[in-house]
């Protein structure tokens, strides 16, 4: 049997072949070109859930202010005003300020006090020097610096801080500020200036007692000295008119005997009475 072979025929074939051929490649472009598409729109899809779902988580702790452990803060309470100023007082040192007791609040009912300020000792203004003639101009001390904590007692008994400035108005000195030495023994000053003032009221009220019994005793000794002078006076007159009745033989007895009564009341009686006989 012969074969005819027609060139034709085989390039036809042939070109059909290479079509096929041509035609699976793109096929199997365009499939992974769609995986990997499918697959990048996945993973885009996966990670925008994922971001999603970490922004919807609640933070486990709510975001707080950061706080120093030794510096003041709104709501702290103290045993005591004094635990408060010692606080307040090393606070100062520390950051390089130095405090000065400023307004009291006191208890209408009992006169207790309730609430104590605190302040920088730059606080507020001088005042302006009235006199005439300065000799030495002093230096310059507040600048109106608002720094402060106010503590008030509430009913428990502690002191709590409803107030505090934290900004200062002129530069700090840390660690450097001079101590408050005037108040660092102010609570207990403080406890005996009340003791004091208490003594002194009991003494006031004594002396106003003493006083009024020596007015008493002055009072009965002026009656008593004018009843006397009164019997004395009389019994100069009784003596005298005796003198006058009686005898002259007997006058110098009489006189005698009332010259020794006169000798013995002498020194008591009021200036002016006669005593001669």
């Amino acid at each position: 049997m012969d074969f005819i072979i027609d060139n034709d025929a085989n390039g036809d074939i042939a070109g059909n072949v290479a079509v096929d051929i041509a035609r699976a490649r793109d096929e199997n472009k365009i499939a992974e070109n769609s995986v990997e598409g499918e697959f990048e729109e996945y993973e885009d899809h996966k990670m925008d859930k994922e971001s999603l779902a970490i922004d919807m988580i609640p933070d486990a702790v709510p975001a707080m202010p950061m706080v120093a452990a030794d510096e003041p803060y709104l709501g702290q309470e103290f045993d005591s005003e004094a635990s408060a100023h010692a606080f307040y007082n090393t606070y100062a040192t520390r950051v390089g300020f130095v405090i000065r007791v400023s307004k009291l609040s006191r208890s209408r009912r009992d006169g207790s006090a309730i609430g104590r300020a605190l302040v920088c000792n730059k606080e507020g203004f001088r005042m302006p020097d009235k006199r005439e003639k300065i000799v030495r101009q002093r230096a310059e001390t507040r600048v109106g610096c608002r720094a402060m904590i106010l503590v008030r007692k509430v009913s428990s008994g502690k002191w709590v801080v409803t107030k505090f400035v934290k900004e200062h108005t002129h530069s700090l000195t840390p660690g450097k500020a001079r101590r408050d030495c005037i108040y660092d023994q102010y609570p207990n000053e403080h406890d005996k200036i009340r003791e004091l003032s208490q003594q002194l009221a009991i003494e006031k009220k004594r002396a106003a007692t003493y006083k009024r019994h020596l007015e008493l005793i002055f009072e009965q000794i002026e009656e008593q000295n004018e009843s006397l002078s009164k019997k004395i006076q009389h019994i100069v007159d009784s003596v005298r008119d005796m003198e006058d009745k009686q005898p002259q033989r007997h006058s110098r007895i009489i006189c005698s005997r009332a010259h020794r009564i006169l000798l013995v009341v002498k020194h008591i009686l009021p200036p002016g009475l006669g005593t001669r006989c």
